[in-house]
């Protein structure tokens, strides 16, 4: 895989119909002189797979030698690799500025409105908008008087960053593809433009892990592979600019107890064979950790098991607080978040991201489950000193909302009938088999419900008009229940079971 800035050096090279200096390349593209003396090595190995050659000139300067017919192909390469981004929505550009930013050491403003056809003031916006991400993992903006911008912070939180970024970036659909299709058709374009990365150079770094025959990887479902090899790629990257994470020496020495390494070394070493990268120890170390991060309850020891459940009894009591439902007593829900806990209390430790592919319709079906699960997590914040991010939270408001699903109370329901017992038992016998939503809670007749207690009573289905002083729901039906009649009932209550079942109105639903 070529270095990024190999195609803007190129580029400069093609510009040019004499030699220029290495000097006023490294002025162009804003890097230093050994930068671009390093990046030649690429460029020269690049050009010659295409038929073209890097001449150098001691004293005068570089050129590319070669037909012109070849050098106009080439031409069309670099201009296809240097597409700006076709989504100019301010959330795309906030993307784009903070991937342009993790990629190079420093970025201009001119230069960002150039790439999105926006305006500076419009740029300004978006950087101001993207101070707002900066700041949750403490990386700082720095402006120069030259009204160029760069970002400093930990490189673990950099790194934490960009797979945000690339999480919510349009290319994040696409990488999946290439990583679920091994035959991708890659044409050249960028999977993510703020990183200037090609579909080609992600199909080849992907095949090159996928078909290294890691058990490791092999173990794990798609979803989880996906975000191994985002993990994978985004350090790959950086060490590639020269960017490496620090551990210390207490932590190295507790993860060389723990499991992974040699699998971990397995791709790191194929990585170095096929790209001539290496990685060093500390960044194997580094990997370790994500690799821990996704094990399943066998592989981890018994004081993290002890500590999985003690958070999974922390949310369950938080939850039976809030909700003032018997959670404790549900199994499932302890187990089905001990689960999930033992291989997050590794993320939790790291800070390590997780991406939940469906956190978009968890808030949109589980608005107020979600809230409640947001509410309940400080447990988790203050024991491991972390911030729980939303796709977290999401993974464990689906677990509460299992548990409420099992829990669900059905409406109270009276029936009344004015065509005698067997009329208002047939009613009866009908709704109880094909209504799950409805418990039946006594059968009245016309006269009989003026003088019912109605206090704990959801609905009222009756086969007579009435004209109760009240604000239960009434429906109305036929004395012989015809099919129309029970999906009518079932269309009109679905908003009041919901109601009912609402989280939010559980407190006053379990006194009913």
């Amino acid at each position: 895989m070529i270095n990024k800035r190999v195609m803007k050096i190129v580029d400069v090279l093609l510009k040019q119909d004499s030699y220029i200096t290495i000097d006023d390349i490294s002025l162009q593209l804003k890097v230093s002189n050994k930068t671009i003396r390093n990046d030649l090595l690429l460029v020269a190995e690049w050009l010659n797979g295409n038929n073209l050659q890097l001449i150098k000139k001691t004293g005068v300067g570089i050129k590319i030698d070669g037909s012109k017919n070849d050098k106009l192909q080439i031409k069309a390469i670099v201009n296809e690799k240097n597409k700006s981004i076709v989504d100019y929505s301010p959330e795309a550009r906030k993307i784009f500025i903070g991937m342009q930013l993790l990629a190079f050491d420093n970025c201009r403003i001119y230069e960002l409105s150039n790439q999105l056809y926006v305006s500076r003031a419009t740029i300004h916006k978006d950087i101001l908008a993207l101070t707002n991400d900066l700041e949750i993992y403490k990386i700082v903006l720095r402006r120069k008087n030259n009204n160029g911008i760069s970002i400093e912070g930990k490189e673990r939180s950099m790194r934490n960053l960009l797979l945000e970024l690339m999480l919510h970036d349009n290319g994040y659909q696409k990488f999946i593809d290439i990583v679920r299709n091994p035959d991708y058709p890659c044409d050249g374009s960028f999977v993510f433009p703020g990183l200037e990365v090609s579909d080609d150079e992600v199909h080849d770094f992907v095949a090159c892990i996928l078909r290294s025959g890691n058990t490791y990887i092999n173990s794990l479902t798609f979803q989880p592979i996906v975000l191994l090899l985002l993990r994978t790629f985004i350090s790959f990257l950086r060490i590639q600019e020269n960017h490496f994470v620090t551990l210390s020496d207490t932590f190295i020495s507790e993860l060389k107890s723990e499991p992974f390494y040699n699998d971990t070394r397995q791709i790191t070493d194929r990585l170095t064979n096929h790209y001539r990268v290496p990685f060093p120890e500390m960044e194997i170390r580094y990997l370790q950790v994500y690799f821990l991060s996704l094990q399943n309850s066998s592989d981890l020891t018994i004081e993290d098991k002890k500590e999985a459940y003690l958070i999974s009894d922390k949310l369950i009591q938080s939850w039976s607080n809030e909700l003032q439902l018997p959670f404790e007593q549900d199994t499932f829900l302890r187990e089905a978040l001990f689960t999930h806990l033992t291989p997050a209390i590794t993320r939790f430790r790291h800070g390590i991201p997780n991406e939940n592919p469906l956190m978009s319709e968890v808030l949109s079906q589980y608005q107020h489950t979600f809230d409640i699960t947001k509410n309940s997590i400080s447990c988790i914040e203050e024991h491991f000193h972390c911030h729980v991010s939303d796709d977290e939270i999401s993974y464990l408001a689906l677990h509460l909302a299992t548990a409420l699903e099992r829990m669900k109370l059905p409406l109270r329901t009276i029936v009344v009938s004015h065509g005698g017992v067997g009329v208002s038992n047939l009613i009866v016998q009908k709704v109880s088999t094909q209504i799950p939503e409805i418990k039946i809670i006594a059968q009245e007749t016309f006269f009989s419900i003026y003088d019912t207690d109605l206090e704990n009573i959801d609905l009222i289905i009756s086969t007579i008009q009435l004209n109760l002083k009240t604000t239960i729901p009434i429906i109305q039906v036929n004395s012989i229940l015809h099919d129309y009649d029970i999906l009518r009932i079932k269309d009109i209550i679905l908003e009041y079971y919901k109601i009912k079942n609402d989280p939010l109105n559980y407190k006053t639903a379990l006194h009913k």
